[in-house]
């Protein structure tokens, strides 16, 4: 019997493989800020400005090629993606300008707005019945992948100087190879899955609930512009506020994803039990609080524990969101995908520069102190999010 419920669980780990692969790449940017600003001399709103790279134009593409890839056929795009997210950080190895920089990153954030929706379908569509599990497990692929980002860049840039850059991308470089070679496995599950979408969607027409999915984003971006905040400027507040070398503060990076990545997979799990919203509310309601904590110690020992759970809460609600998203769209899930996979980073980005200048004129607590109030922004948004027509 052909089990669609269950299509290819191996596939599902093959998609939070490229998924890591991808983001590894995206989280380079942010560990390599300590080195840019000690070695380069940047200020904190230019530093800001590579974050900005890597996001803006990705913002803009991610919803367009969300979109096109609910009406075309295009899985190509995934490993298109990882390949461009590869050369672009790669680049910065032979890149001494502050402006080629900054375009060899904006390259990279090319490549992420390629992958994320048509991955996000995909994952969908291997997760079978499992969406907050499949989803989720997509989810922690990118968590890891911050994880095994800041690690190579900062063990590698440590040894051979930034040169030593390229050679966190020869991993991202295979899997764009093996996501090439897997094009017709690919269409096959897309294939079988759009076939049962088409007929759910002929028999329940008018089912995308589009305010119900708004209403979701405003906690998605808010949540984005959290964790980008934190990534971007916690190293930086270890350095310049806690008096800890640079590279000290790019392994905190590495210590806030592996925490995300850890909560990404309990996250899953946990809203496919206990539901959805809930499990978004609880976990987003925890933010802001730990954050104050973080900021009101002095201890570095203090602050790296409480970063465990603060991005642990912060990224568990991330899959089931995702998720979430796709029952709110069945008919446009690449869609989906783009806004809430893609854009939760982009969206980030797009408001790093106002946190740089922040930084700049009133220092990283106040800058930190508005990230806080951004994460109450989105417990407050996740109250007003619905429960959407397919059962949670």
């Amino acid at each position: 019997m052909d089990n669609h419920n269950q299509p290819g669980r191996a596939y599902s780990y093959l998609m939070m493989a490229g998924h890591i692969c991808c983001d590894m790449s995206q989280a380079a940017a942010p560990a390599l800020l300590p080195f840019l600003v000690a070695e380069r001399g940047i200020d904190y709103t230019a530093a800001a400005g590579l974050l900005f790279a890597n996001t803006f134009l990705s913002s803009l593409l991610q919803p367009l090629l969300g979109m096109i890839a609910d009406r075309r056929r295009m899985h190509w795009l995934m490993g298109i993606g990882i390949l461009l997210s590869a050369l672009g950080i790669a680049s910065i190895a032979i890149i001494n300008s502050y402006r080629g920089i900054f375009i060899a990153i904006m390259v990279a954030g090319i490549g992420a707005a390629f992958f994320h929706p048509e991955g996000g379908r995909m994952a969908n569509y291997v997760a079978g019945d499992k969406k907050g599990q499949g989803l989720s497990t997509f989810a922690a692929g990118g968590n890891i992948g911050f994880v095994l980002g800041p690690i190579g860049v900062t063990a590698a840039v440590s040894a051979m100087g930034i040169q030593g850059v390229a050679l966190v991308q020869i991993p991202t470089l295979l899997m764009a190879i093996v996501f090439f070679a897997l094009q017709k496995k690919f269409m096959y599950f897309s294939t079988r899955a759009q076939r049962e979408e088409k007929e759910k969607t002929d028999k329940n027409a008018g089912r995308d609930d589009w305010p119900g999915f708004f209403r979701l984003c405003i906690s998605v971006f808010a949540r984005g512009i959290v964790q980008n905040g934190l990534q971007g400027f916690i190293p930086l507040y270890w350095v310049g506020i806690l008096l800890q070398t640079p590279e000290r503060g790019a392994l905190m990076v590495t210590v806030m994803s592996l925490a995300s990545a850890a909560a990404a997979f309990i996250g899953g799990p946990l809203a496919d039990r206990f539901g959805f919203r809930r499990l978004i509310r609880i976990a987003i309601a925890a933010v802001a609080p730990l954050l104050v904590l973080v900021l009101l110690t002095r201890s570095v020992w203090v602050a790296t524990v409480l970063l465990i759970p603060l991005m642990g809460m912060l990224s568990m609600a991330h899959g089931p969101s995702v998720a979430l998203g796709q029952k709110y769209l069945p008919a446009h899930i690449g869609f989906s995908s783009g806004i809430t996979i893609g854009m939760y980073v982009s969206i980030g980005g797009i408001f790093a520069p106002v946190l740089g200048k922040i930084g700049d004129n009133h220092g990283l607590i106040v800058t930190l102190s508005v990230v806080a109030g951004v994460a109450l922004i989105g417990f407050i948004s996740s109250l007003f999010i619905k429960k959407p027509d397919a059962k949670e």
